[in-house]
């Protein structure tokens, strides 16, 4: 990362645990040598959005708390957050599945399918597969919240933010 970034980077690793600094400084890296450049949201709690600007596209968000879940408020643990975008991949391991599931039925099943927003054909998003076999469609525009990771999930975490950003470049050809 050169110094701007490092400098955006700083600013959310002074407010994070020891614990999380590591996972958090090897993502920004990883995505910074994907072409995706840190940039500094205006909110007033720091969060950082990796774009990248040939594409406009954001593959991977830092928050400085992380996303209300389960029985857990805002706030309620000092748990740094992570959201990503993944569509691309087709299989993945249960923590992302799991990040679908919850955003599906954090807002009980009002913002699925597609949008209608123009900005794909309406293929770009994840699909859900309940026990019952029941199949949810949840669009891809906006990013999936990952709880409870660890430095073992760093591998997909990589291969998952490489897919998506082969995708992307893709696309713009």
């Amino acid at each position: 990362m050169n110094e701007k970034q490092q400098k955006v980077m700083e600013e959310l690793f002074t407010c994070m645990d020891n614990s999380y600094k590591d996972i958090f400084a090897h993502l920004a890296e990883y995505a910074v040598a994907l072409g995706y450049n840190p940039v500094r949201n205006k909110t007033q709690d720091i969060t950082i959005d990796f774009k990248n600007n040939k594409t406009k596209k954001c593959i991977l968000k830092m928050e400085q708390h992380e996303q209300k879940h389960d029985e857990y408020q805002y706030k309620e643990r000092n748990i740094p957050g992570i959201r990503l975008r993944f569509f691309a991949v087709k299989e993945y391991s249960d923590i992302f599945k799991l990040g679908i599931k919850r955003v599906i039925e954090n807002f009980d099943g009002r913002y699925t399918g597609c949008y209608g927003c123009g900005r794909c054909d309406g293929t770009q998003g994840y699909t859900y597969l309940y026990d019952d076999g029941r199949e949810v469609f949840r669009c891809g525009s906006e990013l999936i919240s990952i709880f409870d990771f660890s430095k073992e999930n760093i591998p997909e975490i990589e291969a998952l933010m490489k897919a998506q950003a082969a995708y992307y470049s893709k696309s713009q050809e």
